[in-house]
């Protein structure tokens, strides 16, 4: 039985590595599909919002004279009260319209990276702080008169992958153990004849001993001197040549190939 819970073990083993990597493996794509996705969610919104700003800055006039854009930019953040905050910003990235601890002040270095890069084209990128998410406001010349800037916590995301990564990790725990039942069952059906044999010759082999402690305590007790008990011992060793031959025809029977036919 020795044999058998050592390969159970071990398939045990795989079988749980290869759970774990899977629900890994399956964290990190959904955190990539979650995060496209609010993404894009947030550009819709920012291409909403930006939409009588852009009105503004076709005509020619600054993105700082809308003067009702405290009341369209919190309108906006009232569609999702996750939201952090909404901005405006010019094409310097200094903040024009937003909270009042922000205005004047530049958009953070992050955003101003990811702006730059993306070349005037709509971008969102996963910070520490959470996410942001923005999109620029043409001029008639094709130029950028600046742009809408939204915050998003991180918080919602991580709480979805959380709530993910616990329902597939009971359905893996389910399976896991599902697996090493059947497979236990599979290898105890599977392996009965071997381990049969195996434990024949355990048996064998502990009874030989069993036996020349007993018989060379017994000779030398009967017969003083080394005669009595090199005759003992050699009755032992033929007794047990006999059971050890008739264990390893067993074992034949049991892995006919094992010996590729021949037998001890």
């Amino acid at each position: 039985m020795a044999l058998f819970w050592r390969i159970w073990l071990a398939v045990c083993a795989v079988n749980l590595v290869v759970l774990a990597l899977f629900v890994f493996l399956a964290a990190l794509q959904f955190d990539s599909v979650n995060t496209g996705l609010l993404g894009e969610r947030l550009r819709v919104l920012a291409s909403r919002t930006a939409a009588p700003f852009e009105a503004t800055a076709r005509i020619g006039l600054p993105l700082s004279t809308v003067r009702n854009a405290d009341a369209l930019l919190e309108r906006a953040k009232q569609t999702d009260g996750d939201i952090l905050d909404i901005i405006v910003f010019d094409q310097k990235g200094v903040i024009v319209h937003g909270p009042d601890d922000l205005v004047a002040k530049p958009i953070p270095p992050e955003a101003l990276s990811a702006r730059l890069n993306a070349a005037g084209a709509p971008w969102h990128i996963a910070v520490e702080k959470g996410f942001f998410s923005s999109i620029d406001i043409p001029l008639n010349d094709g130029t950028s008169a600046g742009g809408i800037l939204i915050t998003y916590p991180a918080h919602s995301n991580v709480t979805q992958i959380r709530a993910m990564v616990a329902e597939i990790g009971l359905t893996s725990m389910a399976i896991f153990l599902l697996a090493a039942a059947l497979s236990g069952l599979l290898l105890r059906l599977g392996t009965r004849r071997q381990i049969a044999a195996f434990e024949a010759v355990d048996d064998a082999i502990a009874g030989f001993e069993r036996g020349a402690w007993r018989s060379a305590t017994d000779g030398q007790a009967a017969q003083p001197g080394a005669g009595g008990v090199e005759n003992g011992l050699r009755t032992l060793l033929d007794s047990s040549e006999a059971r050890y031959r008739s264990s390893g025809r067993a074992l034949d029977a049991a892995l006919p190939n094992a010996h590729g036919g021949e037998r001890p």
